[in-house]
């Protein structure tokens, strides 16, 4: 990954995370409510499909990777931390680990 993508992902990150933080609040409300710290975590990609289903993924402050959908208001979620294809399938993940170093 050069210099121009880690920094895109970066701004990504930061941007996914403002949202959810000050708009999306929401799904902010359902991340609470399962028991994860919303203040203490990176939302590094997200969408909505055309059933209005939301996907996406978290990463903690444990540097725990979390794949969450929403659906029907009701929010399920899978730690993909040690899956074997996670930085293949989310380059963000190794934005994201950088990203908290740099704060730790």
């Amino acid at each position: 990954m050069d210099k121009k993508e880690i920094e895109l992902y970066k701004e990504e990150i930061i941007e996914l995370t403002e949202l959810l933080n000050e708009e999306w609040l929401d799904l902010k409300q359902l991340i609470k409510e399962s028991n994860l710290d919303a203040h203490n975590l990176l939302l590094i990609s997200y969408f909505e499909d055309e059933n209005e289903r939301e996907f996406g993924v978290l990463f903690t402050n444990e540097r725990k990777v979390i794949r969450f959908i929403v659906q029907d208001k009701k929010l399920q979620f899978e730690d993909i931390t040690n899956s074997n294809k996670l930085e293949l399938e989310y380059p963000q993940v190794k934005v994201a680990r950088d990203f908290f170093c740099a704060f730790e």
